[in-house]
């Protein structure tokens, strides 16, 4: 008779170290979006002014950094199949919105995102679909509470310009 040998081990495969899915890194780049937002409120209504303010302008900064670096790897990892296509899209939304430098094409971007949302879901009827469509909705709600912050100072401007004693039409009969 023979005896079993316990005393072989046992190696376990381990797939090799793949890139991460589009859908993980989607779920990543969600979890950045409340910093984002939170920290971009924080800043609401500040001119520039006080140096005091400096550390939340640095947290500002670093969740906006974290969400762009978020994107960069969703937009850069190959996707395989159409919801991480749409996740995809939904990050090169953000990051013309980050990168622009113009209110109005961000203004327009915004528009877009609230007229035409059914075009950046993913196509389908079943279960996978709608949760997947519940994530781009969850980004696309940050994205438009995201631009609705608008900072006070910036609507004084506006209010003040032509009250300056330097506008005058001339001298006083």
């Amino acid at each position: 008779m023979t005896t079993a040998n316990h005393n072989v081990k046992k190696f376990e495969m381990k797939p090799p170290a793949a890139a991460a899915s589009v859908t993980a890194l989607f779920v990543g780049f969600v979890a950045t979006l409340p910093a984002l937002i939170q920290t971009e409120r924080d800043l609401c209504g500040y001119s520039g002014q006080d140096p005091a303010v400096d550390h939340w302008i640095t947290a500002a900064d670093a969740a906006l950094a974290q969400t762009r670096a978020a994107c960069e790897a969703m937009i850069t990892a190959p996707p395989i199949d159409e919801a991480e296509r749409a996740f995809q899209a939904v990050a090169r939304l953000y990051m013309r919105v980050i990168r622009s430098a113009d209110p109005d094409e961000v203004a327009g971007l915004r528009a877009d995102v609230r007229l035409r949302r059914w075009a950046w879901l993913v196509p389908g009827e079943g279960a996978g679909a709608r949760d997947l469509n519940l994530w781009i909705g969850a980004a696309l709600d940050a994205l438009e509470f995201w631009l609705s912050l608008e900072d006070p100072f910036d609507a004084r401007v506006e209010d003040w310009v032509g009250a300056d004693p330097d506008y005058d039409i001339g001298p006083s009969a």
